[in-house]
């Protein structure tokens, strides 16, 4: 009986780390699935912002193409020639594409911020996880054989 009564508190304490262990993995996924959350959500309303400013930019177009056509086709009138509407309208189509692709590399580039910041907490999550599991089974370890003195 005496055997047993000495292993009772090293037991008793190995399943109360191995609970802590346990509840600390539950908290981190619940933790990380917050941070997968945000991450996509961030990625949603920049994809949102995204296409509002596309539509934007298509009406700008349409609007500067309408003006511009209207323009030629009163000064080709008045100088009695086609003139070069298309090379203008070309021309603003082009400027306006110019745009868009930086806008677009602009966009990229904040959807790789979010990507890589949620990926940095996801990782710093997990590493502080693993330090905290380790630093238990230690601690565990540390008063078992503190206990056999």
């Amino acid at each position: 009986m005496g055997g047993f009564s000495n292993w009772a508190p090293v037991i008793a304490g190995a399943v109360q780390t191995g609970a802590e262990i346990a509840n600390n993995r539950e908290q981190t996924r619940r933790t990380a699935s917050q941070i997968d959350a945000q991450r996509d959500s961030q990625q949603q309303a920049l994809a949102a912002e995204k296409a509002a400013d596309d539509e934007r930019r298509a009406r700008q177009l349409r609007a500067l193409q309408a003006s511009l056509r209207a323009r030629q086709g009163a000064s080709g009138l008045a100088a009695g020639a086609a003139g070069s509407a298309g090379a203008v309208l070309s021309g603003a189509a082009q400027s306006l594409l110019d745009v868009q692709d930086a806008a677009n590399g602009a966009y990229a580039r904040q959807s790789s911020s979010i990507d890589q910041n949620a990926q940095y907490r996801r990782q710093s999550l997990l590493d502080t996880s693993r330090y905290n599991t380790l630093s238990q089974i230690s601690s565990w370890f540390a008063r078992r054989d503190n206990w056999g003195n």
